[in-house]
Order: C-alpha cells, then sequence, then structure tokens
C-alpha cells in the first residue's frame, strides 16, 4: 500500500517541483516543515541551492531506492491519497495548500485559499532543534 502525497517548491519563475512522496503522506507537513527550516540559510541568498535543500531533505534516505519519492514539474506525477497538497512558495514565502485533481491530461493542483506564512507554518509543524525557526 502506502500512505502516498505530494508536496511541492515554487520558484521564483512561478513553476513548482513536485514531489510524489510514496510514504510519508500523513507527516506531510512535518516534511515539508523540516525542509524548509534546513534550507533556510540559503533563503533570499540563493534559489537554487535553497531548492536543492529542500529537494534533499524531502526525499531523505530514499536517494539510492527504485521507489519512495518522485519527481515532476509543473505537474503532479502520481496521486496521492487525498491528502492537501502543501506548496512552499519561494517568493512570497507562504506554504499554499491546494488539492489533488485529475483528468485526462493528468494531475494538478487546485488552490484553496489557505496560506501559512513561513514562520507560523514552521511553528505549527516544524521539529524542534532544526535551525532557530521551529
Amino acid at each position: 500500500m502506502g500512505d502516498r502525497a505530494n508536496v511541492g517548491i515554487r520558484g521564483t519563475d512561478g513553476n513548482i517541483i513536485f514531489l510524489y512522496l510514496h510514504w510519508g503522506g500523513e507527516d506531510r507537513h512535518g516534511i515539508v516543515a523540516n525542509a524548509i527550516a534546513h534550507a533556510m540559510a540559503r533563503e533570499g541568498e540563493d534559489e537554487a541551492y535553497f531548492t536543492r535543500i529542500f529537494v534533499s531533505r524531502v526525499i531523505d534516505r530514499n536517494w539510492d531506492k527504485e521507489t519512495g519519492v518522485g519527481l515532476s514539474v509543473n505537474k503532479l506525477g502520481a496521486m496521492g491519497d487525498g491528502y492537501d497538497v502543501p506548496i512552499y512558495n519561494y517568493t512570497t514565502k507562504k506554504i499554499e495548500l491546494h488539492e489533488e485533481k485529475w483528468d485526462k491530461a493528468g494531475g494538478f493542483v487546485k488552490y484553496t485559499d489557505i496560506e501559512y506564512p513561513r514562520d507560523m507554518y514552521l511553528s505549527e509543524f516544524g521539529i524542534r532543534g532544526v535551525n532557530s525557526y521551529v
């Protein structure tokens, strides 16, 4: 089975890198908060490094596994188990919550009008002891 979910990061160009998680759907907000907290050392300084750290932290120990995490750009690569899709917006420093939608062209997300300012999100979902923000 699995505990599937999607998370993402939106760059300054508006493109979204989606990460499909085969496991960790219930923990998706903690996973995203942890990834943001680790990447914050490069926030505002270097978007490419911030993004790499974010993606690395979401993938975590699954780098050398055949399954576990998938990547796609601007379109969901696989369907989650009905969870909301948190997307970190690098420009606004907010976490947007979306819902998964699917049609004949594949998967996409629909904005739900729910956003968290970064620090509020980290405070609510962050893992203690990661940088000074959680």
